[in-house]
């Protein structure tokens, strides 16, 4: 279910309802749940001491309620970029830890630090594995498929548990599953932006500006833009 937020807008929250029709109607396949969850056991046998990125996106939540049905325990880490993070994600994982226990880890770094070194990467193996779980998926990128094609659900250090899942499965997934999903997906901009293309990714970043990224960050977030700018 969409939190939701003083960024929303009175017809934000119209329109997404259309989406949260669609979500309910939309037939799951239960095949997909079963594959995953198997995925993660294999992955979780081979690599005992592997962790589970989480992003608080929508892919995050399926992949941690899929945690959750699975049995499987294994930390759970959020990297989290303190001078430039999405707040509203801090709602989702609110949300989620009330309902379910998990052991959840967060780690702070500096974007400008980190993101183009890759360092957060390596102290996260560091201090937990090398090997994790990620929700990463085919639809999003180009790139994914050829590398599913390749390597399939798992490369060396890293298991994608739902590459083959669709984005409508996930949105859909959320809905009929009673699941926290992150205000982001409901600015929606008077219906410029389609929540497909939305992402929780770190505040002032390059990703996604194809879609109108920087655009979208002005309208919904241009209190803390201000605050990065200082």
């Amino acid at each position: 279910m969409l939190i939701k937020c003083d960024r929303h807008t009175e017809k934000d929250l119209l329109l997404y309802l259309d989406y949260q029709g669609i979500d309910q109607l939309k037939q799951l396949k239960k095949y997909k749940s079963d594959r995953t969850i198997r995925v993660m056991k294999s992955w979780k046998q081979q690599h005992p001491d592997c962790i589970l990125n989480t992003s608080w996106g929508k892919d995050s939540i399926v992949l941690l309620h899929h945690l959750i049905l699975s049995g499987l325990k294994m930390p759970v880490v959020y990297m989290k970029f303190h001078d430039r993070f999405n707040p509203d994600c801090e709602l989702v994982r609110d949300e989620f830890l009330k309902k379910y226990d998990i052991d959840y880890h967060e780690e702070i770094f500096n974007y400008n630090e980190v993101r183009k070194s890759g360092k957060h990467w390596r102290e996260i193996a560091k201090k937990y594995s090398s090997y994790r779980i990620t929700g990463i998926r085919n639809d999003e990128a180009g790139k994914r498929l050829l590398i599913y094609k390749l390597w399939g659900h798992s490369s060396k250090f890293s298991c994608r548990p739902l590459s083959l899942w669709k984005i409508e499965e996930i949105f859909a997934y959320i809905e009929q599953n009673n699941l926290p999903l992150c205000p982001v997906y409901g600015y929606l901009g008077g219906g410029r932006w389609d929540r497909k293309y939305i992402r929780t990714h770190s505040l002032a970043g390059t990703t996604g500006d194809n879609y109108g990224r920087t655009e979208w960050e002005k309208e919904y977030y241009s209190d803390i833009l201000n605050r990065i700018k200082k």
